[in-house]
């Protein structure tokens, strides 16, 4: 008994020893974790992540993952239903009321993984409220420790959270691409097994406007089609504003498949069906995402438009003047 006694005395600190490293070991892997942000790209409300392909997954495997069923994964991603995932392939995961919250609201068996909008030049606080549907200001304070709406450029900043089954959370910390991600790829690769020939990084949302060359020819219904929005276009001509001046265009994955394409312009409500018509008299509605950011790139410039939406009026220049047409 005593030399139990005496052993037990001796091997105390030892395990204190390890107890603490262990302690140490778990806090770094913690802080590693929270500096690898998740960057949501696309423009609101069609807004997604990025989940990298492991080996054996499907498109019903991963979707059980983020609460989305094979066939809305598949159209998602411009697959079939029953397509053979190929390992690292990287698939858009949508955000929206299946998975992602802006609230900080959560179920019973649910964890909340912070997901991050990364402030472009000009931005405010307000503005990004308002361009990711109107998040309470109150709400991007508290999740961004902020005693004011004091931001700056390239700051990561929360603006909502993916909602994951807790028994899932590790599989999915695992396989989300976040920017510090070695594959981490721009929206334009989402839909491709290729590997990139360079290193990118996800540093934008697709609102980040910086001058693009158009890229394949976007699905129309013709020569005359003027995309998803001309439905909700107020066609009366007396209540009907026109403004002419230089556009340029942003990129985004809006546009090449379903048709929807938007607009960055001063002086216009965000939501607004705008009517753009070139030099060869093509036209298209758009819908209004907001102002044009303050940038030396926009200087001089009416307005910007999705890649997709100037490759339907044909346009290849890098700026070209336009006609806006909306209402009053």
């Amino acid at each position: 008994m005593e030399n139990f006694k005496k052993l037990t005395l001796i091997q105390l600190p030892i395990f204190m020893k390890q107890t603490i490293w262990l302690i140490a070991l778990m806090f770094l892997s913690f802080t590693s974790l929270a500096q690898e942000k998740i960057i949501v790209q696309g423009t609101f409300p069609n807004i997604f992540i990025q989940h990298k392909v492991a080996p054996s997954e499907t498109l019903y495997s991963i979707g059980r993952l983020y609460n989305f069923s094979a066939s809305q994964l598949a159209r998602q991603n411009n697959m079939q239903e029953n397509d053979v995932l190929s390992v690292d392939k990287i698939l858009k995961i949508p955000l929206n009321k299946n998975n992602f919250t802006q609230d900080g609201q959560s179920g019973e068996n649910e964890v909340l993984i912070p997901l991050h909008h990364i402030v472009l030049q000009g931005e405010t606080l307000f503005r990004i409220s308002q361009n990711f549907g109107k998040i309470r200001i109150d709400f991007l304070r508290e999740w961004n420790d902020l005693n004011n709406d004091v931001i700056k450029t390239d700051q990561r900043i929360v603006i909502g959270h993916l909602k994951v089954d807790k028994k899932n959370a590790s599989i999915v910390a695992d396989r989300i691409i976040n920017e510090n991600s070695k594959n981490n790829v721009t929206a334009q690769q989402e839909n491709t097994d290729e590997q990139p020939t360079k290193k990118q990084e996800v540093k934008q949302t697709e609102t980040k406007v910086t001058e693009e060359e158009t890229t394949p020819t976007p699905v129309t219904n013709g020569n005359d089609d003027e995309g998803f929005f001309v439905s909700n276009y107020i066609v009366n001509n007396e209540n009907l504003a026109i403004k002419t001046g230089t556009a340029a265009t942003f990129k985004s994955t809006s546009g090449w498949t379903d048709r929807k394409y938007y607009v960055l312009i001063n002086d216009i409500a965000p939501g607004t069906i705008v009517r753009l018509t070139a030099d060869n008299n093509r036209s298209i509605c758009a819908k209004v995402l907001g102002a044009l950011p303050e940038m030396k790139e926009n200087k001089n410039l009416l307005l910007r438009i999705s890649n997709a939406g100037a490759a339907v009026l044909g346009i290849s220049e890098k700026s070209f003047p336009v006609k806006v047409s909306y209402p009053k």
